[in-house]
This record gives C-alpha cells, sequence and structure tokens, in this order.
C-alpha cells in the first residue's frame, strides 16, 4: 500500500470522483478535490502533498497552467496535467511549467498510473541531486574536488561544456545537458541553449541580458518564463 499523498485539482465533479476512487484503489492516499487555484494552494500548505493532478481548465480567473507557475515557485511538488486541450498553444504554454507529466482526457487507469509512478520517481531523483555539493572534474592528469556554489554558469562548447567558477575556469569533455542532468535543479536553471547559470549567483536582469560577475549571458525567448518564475522579486 502506497502511502504517497495525492492533490486533485479539477473542476468537474464526476471526473474529480472517478479520480478519487481510481487512485484510492491504487493504494494512494488522496488529500483533497479542489477545483479553483485559491483553494488548491492552502490545500497544498495545509496537507503537503506529494503529487498534484491538475486540470487546466478550472473555475475562477486562474487556470491550471498558472497555478502550476505559483507551484513553481513556491513549492517543490511535482504536477500532472489532465486536459483535454492539446493544440499547439495550450501544449506551448504547458511546457514552460515543465510539469511531470501530461495525460489527454479521456485517459485509462493504465494510462494514470504511468504518468503518476514517473513523476513520483522523477520527484525522488531530484531530491537525490538537490544534496549534492560538490563533484570532481577533471583537470589534466588530476582530479579536482568542485563545490557546486562555487559555479557561476556554465557553457556548451559544441560536445564540450566550459564550468566557469569563482576562481578558474574547467574544461569539461561533456555536453552540456549530460552536466544539466547532474546539477541540483533547486540552484541552476537553463536560460539559453547554450548557458546554464546558478540563481544564486546572479547579480542583474535587463531585458534579455543576464549579468553574472563581470560576464553578461544572453537570455533564450523560450526560457524567459520559467527562469522570472524562479527568481525571487519583491
Amino acid at each position: 500500500m502506497s502511502n504517497k499523498k495525492i492533490l486533485i485539482v479539477e473542476d468537474e465533479p464526476i471526473i474529480a470522483a472517478d479520480l478519487e476512487l481510481t487512485l484510492e484503489n491504487m493504494g494512494y492516499n488522496v488529500v483533497g478535490i479542489e477545483d479553483n487555484a485559491e483553494d488548491a494552494l492552502i490545500s497544498i500548505e495545509e496537507n503537503s502533498p506529494d503529487l498534484i493532478l491538475l486540470d487546466i481548465n478550472l473555475e475562477g480567473d486562474i487556470d491550471g497552467i498558472m497555478l502550476a507557475q505559483d507551484i513553481n515557485s513556491s513549492y517543490k511538488i511535482p504536477f500532472v496535467f489532465l486536459t483535454s486541450n492539446a493544440d499547439k498553444l495550450t501544449i506551448n504554454r504547458v511546457k514552460r511549467t515543465q510539469p511531470a507529466g501530461f495525460i489527454v482526457k479521456p485517459f485509462n487507469e493504465k494510462d494514470l498510473l504511468s504518468n503518476i509512478e514517473i513523476a513520483l520517481f522523477s520527484s525522488k531523483t531530484n531530491d537525490k541531486q538537490d544534496n549534492i555539493t560538490d563533484f570532481f572534474v577533471k583537470d589534466g592528469n588530476s582530479l579536482i574536488k568542485l563545490n557546486i556554489s562555487d559555479i557561476l554558469f556554465i557553457r556548451a562548447d559544441d560536445n564540450y561544456s566550459r564550468v566557469f567558477t569563482i576562481k578558474r575556469n574547467y574544461i569539461l569533455s561533456k555536453t552540456l545537458k549530460s552536466i544539466e542532468e547532474k546539477l541540483p535543479n533547486s540552484m541552476f536553471i537553463r536560460v539559453h541553449r547554450s548557458y546554464i547559470v546558478n540563481l544564486n549567483c546572479v547579480d542583474k536582469i535587463k531585458e534579455n541580458t543576464l549579468y553574472i560577475d563581470k560576464h553578461s549571458l544572453p537570455i533564450s525567448r523560450t526560457y524567459t518564463d520559467l527562469l522570472f518564475q524562479r527568481i525571487n522579486k519583491l
């Protein structure tokens, strides 16, 4: 029996009730059913779910995608979208929130279970990543211990990557994507196809340029929304 807690955010009562029954039969603990963003955020605070099943069309002015942005900004909780909308505009909005899954209605139990299991497993893996504080990089014939917090940003150079730190740079024979997979998601974010930055080291953002130390880095339109979701603004 799973003890994982799941919150359902769905504005159609029949679908929500069917989801609840299905999840409970699968062994999950449904901690709440909400039909709007405001109540969903309250439920998140009160119940700390392990996963959120999130409809895109909700009651009120805030839809599921806007709610997902709030979840990304304030909570480390994976969410899976449930929707009957799979048009290009919706998909493009959804991608920017980096969901743990996407299920098109109507769906079956197999689709639901596989998406939930993958989302929970990925979340567990990401939690482990966030506990990493350092790793070793090759420097000539030696392996040098590199503190992750010392990394300012990483730039792709073809099949190599250049790691910029406070003191010096390192050239690694690894792609940017392979390095990104090992970095803590809570600290690093991609801002361009060629750049990953340490959010803690960002000094200034102006228009489509990000400044770290003495470096100015481009921000591509693809990653702009996600970047602004991740930074703390007053």
